[in-house]
This record gives structure tokens, sequence and C-alpha cells, in this order.
């Protein structure tokens, strides 16, 4: 036999050495490795579903966020409403006591024109009064027949009239 031809324990020896090298290389180099990308697959597998959360809570957040600039819009028109109605009745009140107002005055203005006539009234009566005295004291100071007196006291009634 020559020394380039296989033997049968080299043949042994050849595979058994692939054969601890293969138990090797599995024990040290393949299952490592296959950890390694299991580990790199779960954690491109967490990131995935984490990235799909946060996708999912931003458009929750997103919803949320317009819900509420839409209930502010509410608000606002709301508020803007409330305000208007509050204004109007502001509004309407000062209105109101304004004509009350206005009323008060006109009263009180009629009731002074009603004590200035009773004043002015009085003050004719009191000249009547004073006129009458003058014309009776004038008639006694006088002898005047019937028809005189009569006559004069008609003169008086009527200037006396005619002051009123």
């Amino acid at each position: 036999m020559s020394s380039t031809s296989l033997t049968l324990g080299n043949m042994v020896a050849g595979v058994l050495q692939w054969v601890i090298l293969l138990i090797l290389l599995r024990l040290y180099v393949y299952k490592p490795l296959l950890a390694a990308m299991q580990k790199r697959r779960d954690t491109i597998a967490k990131q995935i579903n984490d990235a799909n959360s946060l996708r999912e809570e931003a458009e929750k957040l997103h919803q949320e966020q317009e819900a509420l600039l839409k209930q502010a819009r509410e608000d606002a028109k709301t508020l803007i409403a409330q305000a208007r109605r509050e204004g109007e009745e502001e509004a309407r009140k000062i209105v109101e006591q304004a004509q009350r107002e206005a009323q008060y005055r006109q009263k009180a203005a009629l009731e002074e024109i009603q004590h200035e006539r009773d004043e002015a009234l009085k003050a004719i009566r009191a000249q009547v009064a004073d006129l009458v005295l003058m014309a009776t004291s004038k008639l006694l100071e006088r002898n005047l027949d019937d028809k005189d007196q009569e006559r004069y006291l008609d003169q008086i009634l009527q200037d006396a009239g005619q002051l009123q």
C-alpha cells in the first residue's frame, strides 16, 4: 500500500475528526449563533410590536386630541352664546331701568306740574277772595240800589272768571 492511499484507519480518523468538528461547531458556534439569531428575531419582533403599540397609542392620542379640540370649540361657542345672552339680558335690564327712570321722572314732573297748578289755583282763589272782599267793601261803602249792586257783582265775578 502506498503512503498516499487511504487506509481504513485514516478514513475512520478523518470521519471522526469531522464528527468531532461538527459537534464542537454545533456546541460552540451553531447553537450560540442560532441563539443570537433567535434573540435578534425576538428583539425585532418586540420592536415591531412596540412600534405598533406606539403607533396605536399615537393614533389614540391624536383622536383624543381631536375630540378635545372639538370639545374646546363647542365650549367656546357655548361661552360666546352665553356671553351674547348675558349681554342682551344686561342691555334689556339697562333699557328697563332707563324706562323706569323715565317713567319716574315723568311722574315726578306731572306731580310737580299738578302741585304748581294747585298752588296757582290757590293763589287765584286768594286773589278772587280779595277781590270779592274788596268789592263787598266797596258795595258796602256805596249805597247802590239792587240793580247796580247786581250789575257790579256780575262784573266782579266776570273779572274773577277771566283770572281762572
